[in-house]
């Protein structure tokens, strides 16, 4: 993955859907920057948006250490 932190967090609020491969599985990560509340969802749980710059991190550090592979998979209206 060639992206920085802040390209995935642009596509995140764009509504683009980030699919992430561990040892252990699959799961998207997406925004919701217009819900009630707006929210991120992370393996499977919802955070507040605010949380998203953590979670890029989170996500930037295990691509860098090889532990998760990403790829971008469609948008919130596809």
């Amino acid at each position: 993955m060639d992206w920085t932190g802040e390209e995935i967090k642009k596509r995140l609020r764009q509504g683009d859907f980030l699919e992430v491969s561990t040892g252990g599985g699959i799961f998207e990560v997406w925004a919701e920057p217009f819900g009630s509340p707006p929210a991120l969802y992370y393996e499977g749980e919802q955070f507040s948006l605010d949380a998203l710059d953590g979670v890029v991190e989170k996500i930037m550090t295990n691509v860098r250490a090889g532990a998760f592979r990403c790829r971008w998979v469609g948008k919130r209206d596809d």
